[in-house]
């Protein structure tokens, strides 16, 4: 019998809210829904929090809390949580609905051959649980139930903070990562780095902020769940995430309509729910916690300029901000030299011209960004906005900002303007690395994995960068108190321009503008033992792909782009030579397995450019010619392939071959020999 007849008598919004509860009911005597996600804390204010989850199938979601693990002797209210599902759940119209691709992004996604389908896995019933009337800054525990049954909890590590009262200053630890989300080795090696600090120095996590790019490729909602949720589950279920939305989250994700598996994954306050003037959307917003103001906004997808709705809605922001202390964070960085270049980019270039006067004019401290893969920060700067960036005339500090070395950074007590901001690029916690130059306001620059750890007491800023294996590599410290006199550097300290040290992206296909990796790279062992010397001898035969160094293998490595196979293509590469070893790198073409593909080899020790042909595990040489190749030096690495008919350039050469029987179509990949490693390779990949 249809309910529709029945409810057609009661007005449409009583309507809604039966038809929900007969969904509800009906999904209750259904039977019990297993856990697919979470449970996990969002949005803490001084008296409330949401709990999240998932439950593939429906449930009766319940949450119980108390003052300890095992006296949970309070329960939300059933009206406290908001139901949500996938859009294939039948009889919940008037249920939100989760992500499901739209018909035209699917229509693309097809054609271009893509075969996993970004949206919500069918079935899918997600819990927002918000908890209310709790008492500022006190830890409670917490478990989620399916009526009677536990889904998650009575554990100590289940439990939410409640923030201080807005205003009297409160000592925080905040972790900040930016382009995390590989799923890979390094992403989970600065995360228990992160885990093992906080440990040793006694100190937990208070809140999480991430700077964007936690879901490679596309932050579709398996990303989500593989690259973020699994990997940061301890931590999550804990601690808040604050997000920026990255680029890489923006390819399924919105922010003009706030609509996206991004948008599905959090609760932020767009309604001022956590101090500042309300956004009215999730895609930017603003919190306070104790004396710290903070701010994010969206700098991928939405406008950046005056006149913007989120510029009017930053200014209108930062007129009201009382706080002793201001905090901004997005994706895209003003100022850097990693991956991505700030002086050549269109949105970062337009955050720095646009949007960091009116922060500075506010009075921000620290600025918190990702997007580079690359970890920098800067000197006490302020009014750097003319495109390129220089040093001179914008630097307060040129010291070191560590307390331990050249001293703190130090500014007067409360907001004022233009005293000085640290820029914080925090775009290292998991993507492959890079660096194109040299950003002369930065005051380090590390191209390694870690993530940064944000201590504040009192008037004190400090910040910790800390490395995949645990090492402390940069320390700095923005301390405010008294009247500070603002002077300029009239000429700064500038960081050593070391083209030696220079990378670009590890690996890209130019199918993404922004140049970022694409983490479906596997490595595989050519040969049955193989010498791993990056990033570590693995368990399993394959591993995710980050930078790889072959100059201490005893054997070729290989890597390959699983989801492209094609007999047709361009692609271009670039390879760096160490000064010592065979000095033998370059592209897998049509690569079918490990005894059946094309290699173009660069060899800068015989100074040859070489089409190889391995069939049966036996390498023919199809063409040789002389190349200039140079160690010390990236090596640029061209190749245009159309049925088994090859065009290759390398500096000083150009080769041209068809193959009268050749290879079918493959993958298309590169190798390593023992002596070179890959620093650079942006490939632009055409079928």
């Amino acid at each position: 019998m249809s309910l529709r007849p029945v409810l057609a008598n009661f007005h449409p919004p009583l309507r809604m809210l039966l038809l929900a509860a007969f969904v509800l009911l009906g999904s209750a005597l259904a039977g019990a829904g297993t856990l697919q996600r979470g449970p996990y804390i969002q949005q803490a204010t001084s008296d409330s929090v949401v709990v999240v989850w998932r439950t593939t199938g429906p449930a009766q979601p319940s949450v119980r809390f108390g003052a300890a693990a095992d006296a949970l002797t309070q329960e939300a209210a059933a009206e406290q949580i908001v139901t949500r599902v996938s859009v294939d759940v039948a009889g919940a119209d008037a249920l939100p609905k989760l992500y499901a691709e739209p018909a035209e992004d699917r229509a693309e996604r097809e054609k271009d051959g893509k075969d996993r389908d970004p949206s919500t896995p069918a079935d899918t019933w997600q819990y927002e649980a918000r908890i209310t009337g709790l008492s500022p800054a006190t830890q409670y525990y917490y478990a989620v139930f399916d009526g009677g049954t536990m889904l998650a909890g009575n554990h100590e590590s289940y439990y939410f903070k409640t923030l201080p009262p807005v205003g009297p200053a409160a000592p925080m630890r905040i972790w900040v990562v930016g382009d995390s989300g590989t799923g890979g080795v390094a992403q989970k090696r600065v995360h228990t780095a992160m885990q093992d600090f906080t440990k040793k120095t006694k100190r937990p996590l208070d809140q999480y902020i991430h700077v964007g790019d936690m879901a490679y490729g596309d932050g579709t909602d398996f990303q989500f769940q593989r690259n973020f949720f699994e990997i940061y589950d301890e931590t999550l279920r804990n601690t808040v995430c604050w997000p920026s939305m990255g680029n890489h989250e923006g390819h399924t994700s919105r922010g003009q309509t706030g609509f996206g598996p991004y948008y599905d994954a959090y609760v932020v306050p767009a309604k001022g729910e956590g101090g500042g003037v309300a956004s009215g959307t999730e895609a930017y917003y603003a919190f306070d916690i104790g004396h710290v103001h903070f701010i994010c906004l969206d700098s991928h997808d939405l406008d950046r300029t005056p006149g913007g709705a989120m510029y009017r809605w930053l200014q209108a922001d930062l007129e009201q901000v009382k706080a002793e202390i201001l905090i901004a964070f997005w994706h895209h960085p003003p100022y850097t030299k990693g991956s991505h270049d700030s002086d050549r980019e269109g949105q970062l270039i337009e955050m720095r011209e646009h949007i960091m006067p009116i922060l500075e004019e506010g009075g921000v401290d620290v600025v918190l960004t990702g997007h580079s893969h690359i970890y920098e920060r800067s000197m006490l700067m302020d009014g750097a906005y003319v495109t390129p960036t220089t040093a001179e005339g914008v630097i307060l500090d040129d010291g070191d900002g560590n307390p331990e070395g050249d001293g703190p950074y130090r500014k007067s007590a409360g907001l004022h303007p233009h005293e000085g901001t640290v820029q914080v690029v925090a775009g290292h916690g998991g993507a492959s690395l890079g660096r194109q130059g040299t950003m002369p306001v930065m005051r380090e620059i590390i191209l390694d994995h870690g993530s940064v750890v944000l201590d504040i007491d009192g008037a004190q800023i400090t910040g910790t960068m800390i490395d995949k294996e645990g090492a402390t590599r940069d320390l700095f410290r923005v301390e405010k108190s008294g009247t500070v006199t603002v002077e300029r550097v009239a000429q700064p300290w500038q960081p050593v321009h070391d083209p030696g040290l220079l990378s670009e992206f590890s690996i890209d296909f130019a199918k993404d503008e922004d140049g970022d990796s694409p983490v479906a790279f596997e490595l595989e062992s050519e040969l049955d033992a193989v010498a791993w010397s990056y990033p570590s001898a693995p368990n399993a035969p394959k591993v995710k792909l980050a930078q790889v160094d072959a100059t201490k293998a005893a054997a070729p490595v290989v890597a390959v782009y699983e989801p492209f196979k094609s007999a047709a293509f361009e692609a271009k590469m670039n390879v760096y030579f160490g000064e010592n070893g065979a000095g033998q790198a370059g592209m897998l073409l049509c690569y079918q397995d490990t005894k059946h593909f094309y290699y173009l080899q660069a060899d800068v020790a015989g100074q040859k450019l070489r089409l190889i042909k391995y069939a049966g595990g036996e390498p023919q040489v199809l063409r040789e010619v002389t190349a200039e190749l140079k160690r010390g030096e990236r090596v640029a690495l061209e190749a245009r392939m159309d049925q088994g008919t090859f065009a290759a350039q390398a500096p000083g050469a150009a080769l041209v071959y068809k193959d009268e029987a050749p290879l079918s179509a493959g993958e298309f990949g590169f190798r390593i020999e023992p002596g070179a490693h890959l620093q650079l390779g942006a490939f632009d990949i055409e079928k």
